[in-house]
């Protein structure tokens, strides 16, 4: 529905020919791509190829929508349906928690992120899923960067 001009298996792939030729490999996923209705599935598939590529480096960034919501619905054939704070930290918690990484330097620090959140996964990955659920269930006691700080 992105047309992103790539597939799973493309991308795998291609990321096997860069660890075989020695390039360091960064990835970012972008929460809240699918929607509310693709959600499990999007952070799901986006952490089963993580932990197949293993990349160097991971961020994540919240979906914005430059061209307006109906333009990115209508590439959904109105199948979209916008995702709040409270689904979009879901879906980075359920992201997060399929990683199977080593040594994986993570970043959700963009300007889009509602939450701030850094570090190496094989370490620091509890203390990161801690402070989604924390964010999760208090919200408003999570210091999540209000909508005039995320620069959109």
């Amino acid at each position: 529905m992105v047309n992103k001009g790539e597939t799973f298996d493309t991308t795998s792939r291609n990321f096997e020919k860069l660890r075989e030729s020695g390039i360091k490999s960064s990835v970012m996923i972008i929460n809240g791509l699918g929607g509310l209705n693709y959600m499990e599935q999007h952070a799901k598939n986006s952490a089963r190829l993580i932990n197949i590529i293993q990349p160097e480096y991971l961020s994540t960034l919240v979906l914005s929508f430059p061209f307006g919501l109906e333009h990115y619905k209508n590439r959904f054939g109105g199948d979209y349906l916008e995702m709040n704070i409270i689904e979009l930290l879901r879906e980075q918690h359920l992201f997060v928690s399929g990683i199977d990484a080593e040594n994986i330097v993570f970043r959700s620090d963009h300007a889009s992120n509602y939450l701030s959140l850094k570090g190496i996964l094989s370490r620091d990955k509890n203390v990161m899923l801690a402070k989604l659920e924390t964010a999760i269930k208090h919200p408003q006691a999570a210091g999540l960067r209000p909508e005039w700080q995320r620069g959109l």
